[in-house]
């Protein structure tokens, strides 16, 4: 910013890409809002900008990519699907219960996850620019308050449906998808009409969840509330489909029926990738935490609280906005990575992880962008049982929505500085970053 007296407005829209969306679709970009074009569907969410102030990134959450953008000219000059990840892969597991009463981290063969980005981030290394990602997850949900969407309450009759005009929700609980008697159940509940319009009902693919439970035409164990039960999963996606990307039909039995009306599902996917993740320029993943921040804060060594006194396990997976809320959201999107930022002191880069539900901020160590390792963890929530609407007094600093590193030439106490803004407490918290080399 040159000139703030005269500010001049240029746009960077994505209307040259509508003629691009069944490449897009086919290299992993999710557009799939009803009647949308590719300019309509894109939803931006954050952007981060390159040292030189030539090339912006653009997260786009919903849509599960990245656009890149030529500052100068205000062109998005590509969109960059960010892939999928497999939970079904050693080292990339989740916790995915809230109704077990334990601590369960492990992987889920067929269970992937949408990285799902919102804050990102920007560091150079070696003369390369890297993109740090917050991976939190969100559906996209509209008229989920609408009874109309829904339609009746109570409703088994599939002539009272709701109505698909009023609303588009993708997110629906596994053990809802995945039933041996269909749909019709839910009807007038949590059925998504469109869904309900495309089939009417949903089978695991026995061969990739055997290991469950699942049997041709029949989900067996995998959809109890001790599995997969209760995870939330976009139904969008992760069926069987033709080469026109229309669904390939099931009878009841399992078996490929054409006037079959089950969707058979070979993949499910979960809502964000609980983790941070770099990638470089083009948005090539470099490093993925996998399970590491879940992991972290299920272990001996992680401590809450501004005295570090408070075991993090005890509260493993809380929610921001409840009390005594253990697991509360292993079934959603984990911890939720909100907020990303770096910074560089001396010949190392650090960035700055904030938690949107289990709070606190996960510091990893990044100057070998293939190589992070988590260097520390603070948590100043102090209250973890009471409610924390009626308690804010003592609650701490609860909901990480914005972090921010202020170096030390521009500190006004010549301490390096990080905030970070917290929605749920309305607080504004600042901590003092104490750099020294470890023994």
């Amino acid at each position: 910013m040159t000139d703030p007296d005269n500010l001049q407005v240029r746009t960077a829209d994505f209307t040259a890409f509508n003629s691009q969306r069944a490449q897009l679709v086919a290299d992993g970009v999710r557009v799939f809002g009803p009647g949308a074009s590719v300019a309509q569907d894109m939803e931006p969410e954050y952007i981060t900008v390159n040292a030189d102030s030539t090339t912006a990134w653009v997260a786009l959450q919903e849509n599960n990519a990245l656009a890149k953008v030529d500052i100068a000219s205000a062109t998005i000059t590509e969109i960059l699907p960010l892939g999928y990840k497999d939970h079904g892969v050693e080292g990339q597991g989740l916790d995915a219960s809230d109704e077990n009463g334990v601590i369960d981290i492990k992987t889920w063969p067929g269970i992937f996850g949408m990285y799902h980005p919102d804050a990102i981030a920007s560091f150079t290394n070696n003369g390369e620019t890297f993109i740090l990602t917050a991976n939190e997850g969100d559906a996209r949900a509209w008229g989920e308050d609408n009874p109309a969407y829904w339609g009746p309450e109570d409703s088994e009759d599939p002539d009272f449906g709701g109505d698909a005009n009023q609303g588009f929700v993708e997110e629906i609980r596994f053990k809802h998808l995945f039933h041996k008697n269909g749909f019709e159940r839910r009807l007038g509940d949590d059925m998504p009409p469109q869904l309900f319009d495309l089939a009417k009902g949903a089978l695991l693919n026995p061969e990739v969840f055997d290991y469950c439970g699942a049997s041709a035409g029949e989900p067996g164990g995998c959809r109890e509330d001790e599995q997969l039960g209760r995870l939330t999963v976009t139904w969008t996606m992760g069926y069987r489909t033709d080469e026109n990307g229309d669904p390939v039909m099931f009878n009841t039995s399992g078996v490929e029926d054409p006037a079959g009306d089950r969707l058979m599902y070979d993949e499910v996917y979960a809502f964000g990738g609980r983790s941070m993740a770099i990638w470089s320029a083009d948005g090539d993943l470099v490093w993925d935490s996998g399970d590491m921040v879940e992991q972290y804060l299920a272990s001996d060594a992680c401590l809450a609280g501004s005295q570090r006194d408070i075991p993090c396990a005890e509260f493993f997976n809380s929610n921001h906005s409840a009390g005594d809320s253990f697991l509360n959201r292993s079934d959603n999107k984990g911890p939720e990575p909100e907020a990303v930022t770096s910074a560089t002191f001396g010949d190392r880069t650090f960035a700055f992880l904030g938690l949107e539900r289990m709070g606190g901020v996960m510091v990893f160590d990044i100057t070998n962008p293939q190589s992070p390792s988590i260097v520390d963890y603070l948590n100043t929530r102090e209250e973890w049982v009471m409610d924390p609407e009626t308690n804010l007094a003592i609650a701490g600093d609860l909901g990480i929505e914005d972090i921010t590193v202020i170096p030390a030439d521009l500190s006004p106490n010549g301490d390096v500085l990080l905030l970070t803004g917290n929605e749920v407490s309305g607080t504004t918290a600042v901590y003092r970053v104490v750099l020294q080399y470890a023994e």
